[in-house]
């Protein structure tokens, strides 16, 4: 995964989870083929929660806040993931990701 900031990953290289819909699963190994696809993971609604936001990277220089943030262009991911953890809770809400 890109890690240009030198961050500790929140939840490296999990892969995907057993139970993921089929319709990830096959994106996942076609975008745009699996040759050009990796570091997939995951991470839950709680478990993004939980994070510490405030840890610097390597640089001390930035903070998982600053660069991933609402104001960010994750700041949309975010607001998802709070709706739908109100509604089903945040431990059943989970971020699938995967890199080209």
């Amino acid at each position: 995964m890109r890690n240009s900031f030198g961050f500790q990953p929140l939840a490296e290289y999990r892969g995907l989870p057993e139970d993921v819909a089929e319709g990830v699963r096959t994106a996942s190994v076609s975008y745009p083929g699996p040759e050009y696809s990796h570091s997939t993971t995951w991470i839950t609604g709680a478990e993004l929660a939980a994070a510490d936001w405030d840890e610097t990277d390597s640089s001390r220089a930035h903070s998982h806040r600053a660069v991933a943030e609402d104001a960010t262009h994750w700041g949309p991911v975010w607001e998802v993931m709070r709706t739908l953890g109100g509604l089903h809770g945040p431990e059943n809400v989970r971020l699938v990701v995967w890199f080209d």
